[in-house]
């Protein structure tokens, strides 16, 4: 009953006042052009809400209609040149004409205030999380981020651990750029999940397809960008506190950036960013889900010069985190495990805590960015990038004989990564070439008493790009090739304990083609060929033992085939795009075929001194993954408005004609949003969202454990059904104060409103326990000053 009267107040609260939006009828005219003064074709023209757009003519013009009196603030892009952010208030008596400038401070940590160029391929299929979205749900991780954005999920390790997953592929196959430096982590677990503070920042795009000319093989499957607010700021002194609580695990967390001006220095820009976050044990709609706490504390720093056409940045992160592991994912024998699956309830179910035991993990994760460019002409513009990382990976597992301190895998990474590009753009023309190097060292703890899961191994990558871009009328094609040379060395222990140094030299090309069509100012066809060469990941050649805080054993395919492969990826993405005034349409589709698929799939159950666990191995096929995406944005009136996601992959092991593990179901979400910008209600936000999972059909055969054992096909099993399809409701309300000069931002948000029992495919302890059931959540945003770059502004 409670339920139905909330969602009864929300509807007597909400809709009787949609009768009473105000009709908005003007319209906004303008130019964009140049510093010459030469019109620019094809520039994107948005509002801020990412909602409505249109592209220039052929003479630069374009037209906005059916606008609220009022302030309103547009996004200006055009490929080669720095993004505008223009505020005009309406009604406007004259067109407004956009001056663009050459990207005479390029900005890589930003995409709605930088250069596309630099960040992802014109020809690619990307998407990003709209400001509203980000600004609400504030505070989560990266992979819980990503999944509102189609085609992406999260892969996860119970309710504290994920990491994306971009039209069926992650781990190695996905790059992750942090402030435009590649994520350098222990990334090739399950349950590693990236080492980012999402509170820095200010937007998250995704690119739904092969990148691997401009970043290297690790982009083959996509690219996340996490792109803090630009250092650079037109005032002395700003920044921000935000505060949150969930009631699921009694978390909360607390984050604050300062940022500003130095004294009498109109060059010197500085900003200082905190987090803190902690939480107790997650909590299933009939259970606790015992020992899943989390603690986490993270920090980082800014510092930036900026004149004449040159510039240089420091930047500094620190991220510190302890995350616990499900205990019940640690059985101590086969009838545990079996009974575990077959009962639905974990085996091991305590009171609420806010403790972190053993099973867990500890990761410190450091990261250093040094970034320099000065414009040499007009058309050129040099680029130097340096970032250096140091990560550190501790697990725990259940240790007898006062050994739980005692961590059972401690590996330190440390990488060097060096970037060199010049950018060009004359006339119909622009580009990039470049040079990447990096260097990567990777070591055990020794003194541990247990072989390490992944030996200590040295890599050493260098490669060269090119990247260009050619615009005549309503086309834009684009063209880029990259070689690569890797050295890797590895070095491994027999059974008798002799040291053995293993050598790998590979030489990879990788190539791409796109071309975008624009029919109209509101449509356009994009669509992108990439080829790429991956070689397998150390881990994925010489894992051998027990991986503690995943809870199984897992063997690399040094041990399964003793010759491990290069993968060898085709993925075409093609995507058609239209948005107007009333609708916004995205439709995605996409085939990847790829050679020797590195997969990680069960093959038994095993007994060891520290309990019984399912064993899996790395095997390769040949593997074909297609699919779509769909993305619409149906603006009803000016305050409502409803929008309808959809993905779906379906991946085939085409090399033994059999299923894959681990391929994202299905999912269908649907919500409407009321947002009002007049009267006492102005501020406000609401939206309901419905989101739907189907089941995944297209699983491989069920072996349990208890049947392991006489199992004698060699086709892909799993150890459990996969989980039937759920639904769950959201509601989110959103609310900005004016406090004083500043703003207040108050969010109350609602997940899995009815506290459904369901099981997510996608997460690797399932077979020990449901997801989390329902989680209120608060947020509270305070920002002084504006966290914009300089603006143009019109009054």
């Amino acid at each position: 009953m409670l339920h139905i009267r909330i969602v009864g107040l929300l509807v007597c609260f909400i809709f009787p006042r949609l009768l009473q939006a105000q009709p908005c009828q003007w319209s906004l005219n303008g130019f964009v052009k140049d510093i010459n003064g030469i019109e620019l074709t094809g520039a994107t023209i948005w509002l801020d809400s990412g909602s409505t757009g249109v592209i220039s003519d052929e003479n630069g013009a374009f037209q906005l209609k059916d606008l609220c009196q009022g302030r309103v603030q547009l996004i200006i892009k055009f490929v080669g040149y720095e993004d505008a952010i223009v505020q005009v208030s309406l009604p406007l008596d004259q067109p407004l004409v956009v001056s663009l400038n050459p990207s005479a401070h390029l900005l890589h940590d930003v995409i709605v205030i930088g250069d596309h160029l630099q960040q992802h391929g014109l020809t690619q299929s990307v998407s990003s999380l709209s400001t509203d979205e980000l600004e609400t749900h504030k505070g989560k991780s990266l992979g819980e981020l990503t999944q509102r954005i189609p085609g992406v999920n999260a892969l996860m390790t119970g309710p504290s651990v994920f990491k994306p997953v971009i039209h069926g592929l992650h781990s190695q196959r996905i790059l992750i750029l942090n402030n435009s430096v590649r994520q350098e982590g222990q990334q090739w677990g399950i349950e590693h999940a990236p080492e980012i503070d999402t509170y820095i920042a200010s937007e998250i795009e995704v690119v739904k397809g092969a990148e691997s000319v401009r970043y290297g093989a690790d982009a083959m499957g996509g690219v996340v960008l996490i792109n803090p607010a630009p250092v650079f700021k037109s005032y002395s002194f700003g920044g921000e506190i935000n505060a949150m609580s969930m009631t699921n695990n009694r978390m909360f967390a607390l984050s604050g950036m300062t940022e500003g001006k130095f004294r009498n220095q109109d060059y010197w820009d500085w900003r200082i960013q905190g987090t803190v976050k902690k939480g107790g044990d997650f909590h299933a709609p009939d259970y606790n889900l015992s020992n899943t706490g989390v603690d986490e504390l993270n920090g980082s720093a800014a510092l930036g010069y900026q004149k004449a056409g040159k510039q240089f940045e420091i930047f500094f992160s620190s991220f510190n985190t302890q995350l616990g592991i499900l205990r019940s994912a640690h059985t101590g024998n086969l009838e545990d495990l079996q009974n575990t699956i077959e009962s639905g309830r974990p085996w091991y179910i305590e009171d609420f805590t806010y403790s972190i035991n053993n099973p867990k993990q500890r990761i410190n994760h450091q990261l250093l960015k040094l970034k320099a460019s000065a414009r040499i002409k007009p058309q050129l513009k040099i680029n130097l990038t340096y970032g250096g990382q140091y990560n550190q990976r501790k697990e725990y597992d259940v240790r007898r004989g006062g050994r739980s301190e005692k961590p059972a895998l401690s590996m330190n990474l440390i990488s060097h990564a060096l970037d060199l590009t010049l950018d060009h753009t004359i006339k119909q023309w622009a580009g990039s070439i470049g040079m990447t190097g990096s260097i990567k060292d990777n070591t055990n703890e020794p003194g541990l008493g247990i072989k390490p899961l992944i030996p200590d191994y040295d890599q050493y990558i260098g490669g060269v790009f090119i990247i260009e871009k050619y615009r005549k009328n309503n086309w834009l094609l684009e063209l880029g090739a990259r070689y690569d040379l890797q050295y890797l060395k590895v070095l491994t222990f027999d059974s008798q304990d002799n040291l053995i140094e293993h050598d790998f030299s590979y030489h990879n090309i990788l190539g791409a083609v796109g071309a975008s069509y624009y029919f109209s100012d509101e449509a356009r066809l994009t669509s992108n060929l990439a080829f790429s060469v991956r070689p397998p990941h150390v881990s994925e050649s010489f894992s051998l033992g027990l991986h503690h805080s995943a809870g199984v054993i897992e063997e690399g395919l040094m041990v399964t085939t003793n010759n491990p492969k290069n993968e060898f990826s085709k993925n075409w993405v093609t995507t058609y795009q239209v948005s107007n005034k009333k609708l916004s349409l995205e439709i995605s589709g996409f085939v990847h075929l790829i050679d020797n698929y590195i997969y990680l799939r069960p093959v038994g159950t095993r007994l060891t001194i520290r309990g019984y666990f399912p064993v899996f191995q790395y095997h390769q096929t040949d593997a074909m993954l297609t699919g779509a995406d769909v993305m619409i944005i149906w603006n009803i009136t000016n305050a409502l408005s409803y929008t309808g996601k959809f993905s779906y992959v379906y991946a085939e092991d085409i090399g033994n004609d059999d299923q894959l593990l681990f391929i994202p179901p299905a999912q269908f979400d649907n919500s409407l949003t009321w947002k009002t910008n007049s009267g006492k209600l102005r501020g406000l936000t609401v939206t309901a969202r419905v989101s739907s999972t189907l089941e995944q059909v297209n699983a491989p055969r069920t072996v349990p454990p208890d049947q392991v054992v006489n199992d004698d096909s060699d086709k892909n099993f799993d150890f459990m059904d996969a989980p039937e399809a759920y639904t769950l409701v959201n509601i989110d309300v959103g609310k900005t104060f004016p406090a004083g000069k500043n703003e207040l931002f108050v969010a109350l948000s609602a997940e899995n409103l009815f506290d459904v029992s369901y099981r997510n495919y996608m997460n690797r302890l399932r077979y020990y326990a449901d997801d989390i059931g329902r989680n209120v959540m608060v947020r509270v945003s305070y920002k002084f000053k504006s966290n914009n770059t300089k603006n143009h502004t019109n009054e």
